[in-house]
């Protein structure tokens, strides 16, 4: 199996609490799992406020391009590899993490999302926790149970119905999800979904460790 090949980055500032780094389990590893748009520097910039240390995966073996918008960057994801390899190439990370018995704690975007959701029902993993956002592919994907406590937190959508999906993962074990009134893509700055408010609140329920329970 390829090594891993997430991006490290530290913590770019010592001020403030790192909810990752506390609690009973020592030092979880954070990773960012993030949507077609890549490890755009905007994107990386939004990562800094979690004051943090956290390897970041993103879709694309290389620097992508800027995108014009939204469906710019999903035509390209789907050219170079689109969800199956996304979900490989986390896979490849997760299993050396462990291997290396790093206890991990994972935060998704979208196909990030997605991808952490199929990895999500691997057993042998060390994953402690794990937090989707707008992961709207996961409707495909319904027969899925996770293995390790997930919160998924679903965007208004317009080409299928969020509640129905919502209503097929009702009863799986390890999961709490949640339906919020923001457009799909509303954490990230360069999505036409964008909400600065709502990125705003989720970011600080990230950052004081609001789902690390």
């Amino acid at each position: 199996m390829e090594p891993c090949s997430g991006q490290v980055f530290s913590a770019a500032s010592a001020e403030g609490n790192c909810a990752f780094e506390q609690g009973e389990t020592g030092h979880m590893l954070l990773v960012i799992v993030t949507d077609i748009f890549g490890a755009q520097s905007e994107l990386l910039l939004q990562f800094e406020q979690l004051h943090s240390d956290y390897v970041c995966i993103q879709p694309y073996d290389h620097q992508p391009p800027v995108f014009s918008d939204d469906h710019h960057a999903y035509q390209y994801f789907l050219q170079h590899g689109g969800l199956d390899a996304y979900t490989y190439k986390l896979n490849r990370c997760l299993t050396e993490y462990a291997v290396q018995q790093q206890p991990v704690f994972l935060l998704g975007f979208s196909a990030g999302a997605a991808a952490c959701w199929m990895n999500l029902a691997s057993k042998q993993l060390t994953i402690k926790a794990c937090v989707g956002f707008y992961g709207s592919q996961i409707r495909q994907m319904t027969h899925l149970t996770p293995f390790y406590p997930t919160e998924l937190i679903f965007a208004e959508e317009t080409h299928f119905s969020v509640p129905e999906l919502m209503s097929a993962l009702a009863d799986k074990a390890n999961l709490k999800q949640s339906l919020v009134p923001y457009p799909h893509g509303f954490i990230n700055v360069l999505s036409q979904g964008y909400s600065a408010e709502a990125a705003g609140v989720y970011w600080e329920k990230i950052k004081a460790g609001y789902f690390i329970q």
